[in-house]
C-alpha cells in the first residue's frame, strides 16, 4: 500500500511523463521545420548572389561557384521551364536525362504556381532519399526557379541527434525534477507524519489515550497546524465521549452484576456475548462469554425446555417465561426463565433466577410441619388413649392408675419440650442484632458444663484453654448457652456411666474453635450427614425414652451459623463423637435474618 507522499510524487512524476511524450512527436517535426527553414533561408541567400548576374552565362557561372558550398544538387530553370544548368547534368548523361525530368517534379511546378515548392522523394539514380526545394525569383524580369537537393539523411541524422540531446536532457531534468519532488513532498509532508507518529501508538492500542499532537515548528497560521488543533479538539472530545460510554457501561454492568438473576444475552448463533456472575454461577460455569449454548457443557441449557423457550421467544417476538425443573447430576433444579427477544431479530436476553433454595424451603416447611404434627399426634394419641383408660375405669387399682398417669405426665413433658424446641428454633431464625452483646465464651461453657453436672452427677467432664487466651466474642449469650448445654448434655446422654467428656478451646487465626468430645457408643456413618436435619434421630427408641424432639441439633446449627459460624462432626461406632464449633471473634456486621 503506497503513502499519501509516494502517491503525490508518483502523481507528478506520470504528470511530467506524460508532458515529455506528447513533446516528443512536437520536437521532432520542429527539427524538420528548422532542417526545412534552413533550406530555405540557403536558398535566399544563393538567389540574392545570383540573381544580380547580367545574362544567364553569368548566372551559371555564379552558380558553379556556389553549389558545392552548401548543397548537393542545383538546378536552375528559366522562365520557359528549360533547365539552364543542373550540377549534375554530368551524373545523368547516358541515362534518360531530358528537360522534362527536372520540370516535371511536384516542387519545381509548384514553385512556378505559387513561388515555393518542398517534397521529398526517394532517388532510384542515387539509392538515398532527398529533400528538394524549389524557389521562383524574378531575374532581369522574368520568373525562374532555384531547386536545391540535400540528403536526407543529414535531417535524419539531424533529428536522431535532437532526439537523443532531449532525451538525455529529458533524464536529467526528470532525476533533478524527481529528487527537487521528492524532498518538496517531504518537506510538505513532514507535518502528517508527525501526526501519524503522534496518533499511531493509539491506532496500535497500546495507549487508551489519543495523545496530543504538536506541530512547534510551524507557524500557527499554517494548515497543518490548524488540522492538528482540530485533531487535538476532536481528541479531547472523543476522550469525553469514551469516557461517558465506559462509565455507562460500568453502571449498568454494575446493576446487572448487583442482580441475583443470571443475566446472559445470545446473538443469533446462539453465541454469548454477556454473563453476569450470577449466570455464571447458575451455570456452573464462569467462561460463557464467547461460547455458544452447544459448546456449553451443562445439563440446564441443554435441556429441551430451556432450548424451546429461547427459539419459541424469537420466532414469537415476544417475553416468554417458564419455571424449569431440570435433573442436574443428582439433584433437582428449579429455574424462572424469561426469555426476550433483541431488537432487529440480533438475539436475545435470557434472565435466570434459581428458585431451587425456594422450593427446597417449601419442602422443608410441608416436611417440618408433617414432622411437627406427627411428634405431637404420638405424645396426644397417647395421653387421650391413657385418660381414656381412667375414664372408663374409675375402679382401677392405685398401682395402676399410678402407672398409667405417670405415661401421661411423661408425654406431657415430651409434647412440652417439644413446643419450647420448636419455639426457641423460631426464636433463633428472627436472631435481631440487639441482641448481640460482646461475651466470654469461657465463661458461657463453664457455666453450662456445671449445669449439665446437676443432671448427671457421675459425668467427668474437662475444659482445656490456653491461659494466656480471651475467648470473646459477639453473640447472643443465652443462645449459645443454649447450644452448647445440648452438645455437652448429648454428650452425656449417650455415653456409658460415668460419661468422661473433653472440651479444648483455642483461638486460632482471628476464629475461636471448640471441640465436645465424647467416649460413648458413636453415631453410625449413614447417620452422619442427617443428624443436623430437624426431627432426626439416630436410635428413635432412645430418644423418646430420653424425652428427645430430634430438633436438638438443628436449632444447634442454626444458632451457630446465624453468629457466622460453622459446627462438624466426626465420630466412630463404639470409640465416641467429637463436634467442632468454630466462630468468629468478633462479628460487628448485622445478623442476616
Amino acid at each position: 500500500m503506497l503513502s499519501f507522499r509516494q502517491k503525490i510524487f508518483l502523481a507528478y512524476l506520470a504528470v511530467f511523463l506524460l508532458f515529455l511524450a506528447g513533446m516528443y512527436p512536437f520536437a521532432t517535426s520542429t527539427v524538420q521545420k528548422i532542417a526545412t527553414k534552413a533550406m530555405y533561408d540557403r536558398s535566399q541567400d544563393l538567389i540574392e548572389k545570383i540573381q544580380s548576374a547580367p545574362n544567364d552565362e553569368a548566372l551559371v557561372r555564379r552558380l558553379k561557384e556556389q553549389k558545392a558550398l552548401v548543397f548537393f544538387r542545383l538546378s536552375v530553370i528559366n522562365d520557359e521551364q528549360k533547365v539552364l544548368y543542373d550540377s549534375h547534368t554530368k551524373r545523368i548523361l547516358g541515362t534518360r536525362f531530358s528537360q522534362d525530368y527536372v520540370v516535371q517534379h511536384p516542387e519545381v511546378l509548384q514553385a512556378f504556381k505559387s513561388g515555393r515548392g518542398y517534397h521529398e522523394d526517394y532517388s532510384e539514380l542515387l539509392k538515398q532519399k532527398f529533400a528538394y526545394l524549389a524557389i521562383s525569383f524574378d531575374f532581369h524580369g522574368k520568373p525562374y526557379v532555384l531547386r536545391t537537393a540535400f540528403p536526407y539523411k543529414y535531417v535524419t541524422e539531424l533529428t536522431r541527434d535532437f532526439e537523443t540531446g532531449v532525451i538525455a536532457l529529458a533524464a536529467a531534468i526528470l532525476m533533478l525534477f524527481s529528487l527537487m519532488t521528492w524532498f518538496i513532498m517531504n518537506h510538505l509532508t513532514s507535518p502528517i507524519q508527525e501526526i501519524i507518529k503522534a496518533i499511531l501508538p493509539y491506532q496500535k492500542g497500546e495507549t487508551d489515550v489519543v495523545p496530543s499532537i504538536a506541530l512547534d515548528s510551524l507557524s500557527r497560521t499554517d494548515e497543518f497546524v490548524k488540522l492538528a488543533d482540530t485533531l487535538n479538539s476532536l481528541s479531547i472530545r472523543i476522550q469525553k465521549h469514551i469516557a461517558n460510554l465506559v462509565q455507562e457501561r460500568n453502571e449498568k454492568e454494575a446493576v446487572l452484576e448487583s442482580l441475583v438473576e443470571g443475566v446472559i444475552a445470545v446473538d443469533v448463533n446462539q453465541i454469548i456475548t454477556y454473563a453476569n456472575n450470577m449466570a455464571s454461577k447458575i451455570l456452573e460455569n464462569d467462561q460463557l462469554i464467547g461460547h455458544s449454548f452447544q459448546d456449553t457443557k451443562n445439563t440446564i441449557i441443554h435441556s429441551e425446555v430451556f432450548q424451546n423457550l429461547l427459539l419459541k421467544c424469537q420466532q414469537e417476538k415476544k417475553a416468554l417465561s417458564q419455571t424449569l425443573q431440570i435433573k442436574h447430576g443428582s439433584q433437582k433444579v428449579f429455574l424462572d426463565v424469561v426469555a426476550a427477544p433483541k431488537k432487529e431479530n440480533s438475539g436475545a436476553i435470557l434472565v435466570l433466577q434459581d428458585k431451587t433454595s425456594h422450593y427446597k424451603l417449601l419442602d422443608m416447611r410441608k416436611d417440618f410441619i408433617a414432622n411437627a404434627s406427627h411428634e405431637l399426634k404420638t405424645p396426644i394419641t397417647i395421653i387421650r388413649g391413657f385418660a381414656e383408660t381412667l375414664h372408663d375405669n374409675p375402679d382401677l387399682p392405685p398401682e395402676t392408675c399410678q402407672e398409667v398417669t405417670g405415661k401421661i405426665v411423661r408425654n406431657c413433658l415430651r409434647m412440652t419440650n417439644l413446643i419450647k424446641d420448636l419455639l426457641t428454633l423460631t426464636d433463633v431464625e428472627n436472631l435481631p442484632e440487639s441482641r448481640l452483646a460482646s461475651c466470654n465464651l469461657y465463661e458461657i461453657i463453664k457455666n453450662c458444663s456445671d449445669s449439665v453436672k446437676e443432671v448427671h452427677r457421675d459425668a467427668q467432664i474437662k475444659i482445656e484453654k490456653p491461659d494466656e487466651q480471651e475467648l470473646i466474642l459477639t453473640a447472643d449469650a443465652h443462645l449459645m448457652e443454649h447450644a452448647f448445654i445440648n452438645l455437652i448434655d448429648n454428650a452425656a446422654k449417650y455415653s456409658k456411666a460415668p460419661a468422661k467428656i473433653t472440651i479444648k478451646m483455642h483461638l486460632e487465626n482471628d476464629k475461636i474453635i471448640v471441640q465436645v468430645a465424647d467416649q460413648g457408643i458413636g453415631i453410625p456413618p449413614q447417620d452422619l450427614e442427617h443428624i443436623f436435619q430437624r426431627f432426626y434421630t439416630v436410635d428413635k427408641a432412645h430418644s423418646r425414652k430420653m424425652g428427645g424432639s430430634g430438633l436438638g441439633l438443628s436449632i444447634v446449627e442454626t444458632i451457630i451459623e446465624k453468629h457466622f459460624g460453622h459446627i462438624s462432626v466426626v465420630s466412630e461406632v463404639g470409640e465416641g463423637t467429637t463436634f467442632t464449633v468454630i466462630l468468629p471473634v468478633r462479628q460487628l456486621a448485622s445478623i442476616a435474618k
